[in-house]
């Protein structure tokens, strides 16, 4: 959910991260009814998916011994370390001066694996999916799951959910790169892996893409339309939704 709060001279925006990548990187249309809390019935997809997650968690944690990371390890940039899947939270502040108002804009999440190895620092994120062959032609992963990675990849990190500043630490690193994995659901192996370095470019469609977020939500900028009618017919809000076609 979208929620916006005015807090001194700043507006206060702020979502998930999973809301943020589904609207900017599906459909825009969706940031107005992120706004007024409609939530739709999760999927048949997205809770089979879901419960691949926490089984793919479980089976770390049973088969998986990870030594304990220290302070000392995490601000040594040279020091290979690996946190526990799903163990990391992250939280992006973004400040943003419109021409009318400042804003702040805050995506928080949860991330499935995050390592450093050889001055990298490297998120990962599983798509658990039905039919992975689907993605055999794809040479590049949806924009929805690029935005997601590349939010982790430039977030404050903690091992719990907080607010609280000091509980939030860096990684110090080299590089950054970022991996999506395309998972079988039933054997929860992975199936094709699309992986990059973070580059300008990258870095430059996330920083548009939060600034055309925090206008939209604002009502400074009107969303945009894929038109495209299999993604209205795939969405899981068309039902409430007065611009699908």
């Amino acid at each position: 959910m979208i929620k916006i709060k005015e807090h001194d001279d700043f507006t206060l925006l702020t979502a998930s991260v999973t809301d943020f990548s589904d609207c900017m990187g599906y459909c825009q249309y969706k940031i107005p009814l992120s706004i007024k809390g409609i939530k739709p019935k999760p999927s048949p997809a997205l809770i089979q998916g879901t419960k691949a997650h926490h089984k793919e968690e479980q089976y770390e944690q049973e088969h998986v011994e990870l030594e304990p990371v220290t302070i000392d390890e995490i601000e040594d940039k040279h020091q290979d370390i690996e946190f526990a899947r799903e163990n990391i939270y992250s939280t992006l502040n973004i400040p943003f001066s419109f021409s009318s108002k400042n804003v702040l804009v805050t995506l928080s999440g949860r991330i499935d694996k995050i390592f450093r190895k050889d001055s990298t620092l490297i998120v990962q994120d599983d798509k658990f999916v039905g039919t992975p062959q689907i993605y055999d032609e794809k040479t590049q992963p949806y924009p929805s799951h690029l935005l997601q990675v590349l939010t982790y990849l430039n977030s404050s990190f903690s091992s719990k959910r907080s607010k609280n500043p000091e509980d939030y630490f860096e990684m110090p690193h080299s590089t950054k790169k970022w991996q999506i994995r395309i998972c079988d659901r039933k054997t929860r192996e992975p199936y094709k892996i699309f992986s990059e370095s973070q580059d300008s470019f990258s870095l430059k469609y996330l920083h548009s893409s939060l600034q055309k977020f925090a206008q939209i939500s604002l009502d400074m900028a009107s969303p945009e339309h894929h038109n495209n009618s299999h993604k209205c017919n795939a969405c899981n809000l068309k039902s409430f939704c007065n611009f699908k076609i």
